[in-house]
């Protein structure tokens, strides 16, 4: 193995030879999100210290979007060995964990057509904008192949030497640019909408919503509704033309965003204006 493998640094530190040859598949999970949660974190913090602005609003989304991207590397393995349940649960933690610690940073390309139809982006900033996050989709393969080389369990070795990835696009592309439109439509619309008064239940529910998607439809698209981490993902394996990529994984989720700012207008929900609207008529 190249580099300084996990056996290496378990000597180092205790001045032993482990015993086992891997440490076991959620060790080897909970160390991959943590190191890159904690390089996040610490990246993030440097750039809000030393990066001047408006470069620095580029970068924080930059890390952000590779952070998040990162993190479904490793879910695909919480899948294989611990099923749906804890594949799951991991996501919404994760959602949990990224909106207390990306400071308001975006990670999906999309909210920047969001941001342009609110008129509060130009369309050269939401054009850098993606382009940076498109960037941190592909770096977040990257990233994700430094910590493999730790070779914590023989499916980080397989993919830290693989020279070829297969599609995640396992139904027509029609129907797989209809799934993903669907998905970021559902998902945007209801991040725009306001379904519990207590805060963190809302969230949770937002999350479950987005976590339940990505369960059901792994098995079609890879269920990504997020253009720079399935390229981060896919871009360029076997099995799907470039072309199909992205009219799946770039025309639907964006076709599906506009869609869901177009339906928000329609149909936007707030408990909490009910609520107050409510109170009023009480009053009175």
């Amino acid at each position: 193995m190249a580099g300084i493998d996990w056996r290496s640094v378990y000597t180092l530190t205790t001045g032993a030879d482990p015993e086992v040859e891997f440490v076991e598949p959620y060790v080897a999970s909970l160390l991959f999100f943590a190191i890159n949660m904690t390089t996040g974190l610490v990246l993030r913090t440097l750039t809000s210290i030393f990066v001047p602005q408006p470069l620095r609003g580029l970068v924080l989304d930059f890390l952000a979007t590779m952070e998040a991207c990162a993190y479904f590397f490793e879910n695909n393995f919480v899948m294989k060995y611990y099923g749906s349940f804890w594949f799951a649960l991991a996501i919404v933690v994760q959602f949990f964990v990224c909106a207390r610690t990306f400071g308001g940073a975006s990670e999906n390309p999309v909210k920047a057509l969001q941001s342009l139809v609110a008129g509060d982006a130009t369309l050269l900033a939401a054009v850098a904008q993606i382009a940076v996050q498109t960037l941190a989709g592909l770096a977040s393969y990257r990233f994700a192949r430094l910590v493999w080389s730790l070779d914590l369990i023989s499916d980080h070795h397989e993919r830290y030497y693989e020279t070829m990835c297969s599609s995640d696009l396992q139904v027509t592309f029609l129907m797989g640019f209809l799934i993903e439109l669907s998905a970021c439509l559902t998902d945007t619309w209801l991040g725009m909408q306001t379904i519990a008064t207590i805060p963190i239940l809302d969230e949770l529910i937002k999350y479950v919503n987005a976590a339940l998607m990505v369960v059901l439809g792994l098995a079609t698209t890879g269920m990504y509704f997020n253009p720079a981490m399935a390229s981060g993902h896919t871009l360029g394996c076997q099995g799907t033309a470039m072309s199909e990529h992205f009219f799946v994984y770039w025309a639907g989720p964006f076709v599906g965003c506009f869609v869901a700012l177009r339906l928000d207008k329609l149909l936007h929900v707030d408990v909490t204006t009910q609520k107050t609207v409510d109170a009023d008529k009480k009053t009175n």
